[in-house]
């Protein structure tokens, strides 16, 4: 019988010592985490949810400084337009950009916007519609109005009525609409 006892490739599991590691990989501060010799598991407590939140509540107040700088930066840099008018230009002209996915010409000019209306403090309302009821998009396209009108510069926020009444129908499309579709 063959000794094969020295001559094996051991897998050291051991602990790892502080200096295998990078300082960078180390942790911040000396956290108390759940032991498993302790007999409580690491779920136990939520410790993972809560750190997850915690996470989660960091990000969204670094988030919520950036787009307060972002805002306030847009206004001591003159990119507010200087009326109503202006800004609603603006934000027709970023409407044009969003196209039906069905029907080649924009919601715009669709006549899918009925309204948009601006109060003093630059918050936009979008009134809108879609072609039926039952348009694959319905889910989304007024989200991605919302998205498109929030980043005109100068607007401070934005809400998208989709609205059934009137019902759309092809009057409602501007005559460069119709051209594009060859419906004159």
């Amino acid at each position: 019988m063959m000794d094969n006892k020295n001559k094996r490739d051991i897998l050291d599991v051991g602990a790892p010592k502080a200096a295998d590691y990078p300082e960078e990989n180390m942790p911040k501060s000396d956290v108390s985490r759940p032991r498993l010799d302790a007999g409580v598991s690491p779920q136990e407590g939520g410790y993972f949810l809560n750190k997850f939140l915690e996470g989660d509540a960091e990000k969204k107040a670094a988030d919520a400084a950036e787009a307060e700088a972002a805002n306030a930066e847009a206004t001591t840099t003159g990119d507010v337009p200087e009326s109503k008018e202006a800004l609603e230009a603006n934000i027709v002209a970023a409407l044009q950009e969003i196209y039906d996915p069905e029907i080649p010409v924009n919601i715009y000019e669709l006549g899918l916007i009925y309204g948009v209306d601006i109060d003093d403090d630059w918050r936009v309302r979008v009134t809108m519609t879609l072609t039926t009821p039952h348009c694959p998009v319905a889910e989304s396209m007024p989200g991605e109005v919302e998205l498109k009108v929030n980043t005109v510069p100068g607007v401070n926020g934005c809400d998208v009525a989709l609205v059934w009444e009137p019902a759309w129908d092809m009057s409602k499309m501007t005559d460069e609409a119709r051209l594009e579709l060859g419906l004159l």
